[in-house]
């Protein structure tokens, strides 16, 4: 048996974990106990986020659909379709998705890519996630258990447990705690010494309570939030900030969601991604899985890849599919909801033919005599 440190890719709080690995497989974890963040903690999803990796449904072989079904096929035929589709569509008609679940270096290779085609047509999906404003500053986790008031939009306790245990802390050092939500939950309104229910975010935003902004102007105070989804909620959230010289940590749903944008690809909501979608006839997907947002407008794509580790609804859908290696298949880095840039460490090797996602990406572009600048994990770190 061997422990390897990892970082949890189950949201963005950024907590450590070790994977346990036994026969080359991974079979557990501990929550790792000299990390700064989660401090020997873990949630329910940290436990069991190692279970993805030997998911029944990961793929093992990339996959062309013929005939309306599945073909197993060599990493060869598989790329060499999708270049000569690519190069058979104008530059406006491509479209990329990369994703929050990867790491910094798998979307900095896809970036380079539809740069190197002209494309600009490509974002990540930060789906029911607060956009990053990388011109803000923000608080930090350690802020959250040293403030006097908290005001919190969403629910931290059961989304973002870590982040609640930092507020509890908070809380038992004297620290009000005021939750603003759509939906009342028993958990939340426990943690809170004031609880208020909304039926509209930007509503509350707009006209606050005085009260309310009477006691974050006067005390130590920060405003966390993984609910506020639309671009004016935010917004709004940074202008309260600002009014009462008040702390502010947006915290995103994906592990990477802040590195995905701050290695330069677009944050895009889920009607941006749908309008990505219809825009394109060339699709191509690495890591994300927007049948759960939009099944009609992907199925209306003239040509559908999909990279990804196991075969997804997305995937189902399209016309190649190629199998990548997980995050605890590769090294690489993740940036964490307070900005925090994190390494991950591979722990096993991933299924035979899988390939890390910046891989993949740079063997496409050289099928099509693209040089991305390139060779190796090492080469796209040090643009970082």
């Amino acid at each position: 048996m061997k422990i390897v440190h990892a970082i949890c890719p189950s949201c963005s709080v950024g907590c450590g974990i070790d994977l346990i690995v036994e026969n080359g497989k991974v079979v557990g974890t501990y929550p790792y106990k000299r990390h700064p963040i989660n401090e020997g903690k873990n949630c329910l999803d940290g436990k069991n986020c190692y279970k993805i990796i030997n998911h029944e449904e990961r793929l093992k072989k990339p996959l062309i659909k013929k005939n309306g079904g599945f073909v197993e096929v060599s990493w060869n035929e598989a790329l060499e379709l999708i270049a000569n589709k690519l190069k058979n569509h104008d530059s406006k008609d491509i479209g990329f998705i990369a994703s929050g679940k990867c790491t910094n270096e798998d979307n900095y290779a896809l970036k380079k890519f539809a740069e190197a085609l002209g494309v600009e047509n490509i974002g990540h999906c930060i789906c029911n996630s607060p956009k990053v404003s990388l011109d803000k500053e923000i608080a930090s986790i350690d802020d959250i258990e040293n403030a006097e008031v908290i005001l919190i939009f969403g629910d931290v306790f059961e989304w973002n447990a870590l982040i609640g245990r930092k507020v509890i802390k908070a809380k038992d050092k004297g620290a009000e705690v005021i939750t603003v939500d759509r939906v009342e939950k028993e958990i939340t309104k426990l943690n809170s010494d004031e609880f208020i229910k909304v039926n509209d975010f930007a509503e509350f935003l707009s006209n606050p309570n005085d009260e309310i902004v009477k006691k974050l102007s006067e005390k130590n105070s920060i405003i966390i939030f993984n609910a506020l989804t639309k671009e004016e909620e935010c917004d709004l959230a940074y202008k309260l900030a600002e009014k009462t010289n008040s702390r502010i940590l947006p915290i995103a749903k994906h592990c990477n969601t802040v590195g995905a944008t701050m290695v330069g690809v677009p944050a895009l909501n889920k009607d941006e991604v749908i309008n990505l979608i219809k825009s394109v006839k060339c699709l191509y997907i690495m890591g994300e899985n927007p049948a759960l947002i939009d099944n009609e407008a992907l199925k209306n794509v003239e040509f559908l890849v999909v990279q990804d580790i196991i075969m997804s609804e997305t995937a189902k859908l399209a016309d190649v599919v190629l199998l990548s290696a997980c995050w605890a298949e590769k090294g690489g880095t993740f940036i964490n909801t307070e900005r925090k840039t994190q390494k991950i460490n591979k722990a096993v090797n991933p299924p035979e033919d899988a390939l890390e996602d910046w891989r993949i990406i740079k063997n496409l572009a050289e099928k099509m005599e693209i040089n991305l600048g390139f060779n190796s994990i090492e080469d796209i770190q040090k643009n970082l």
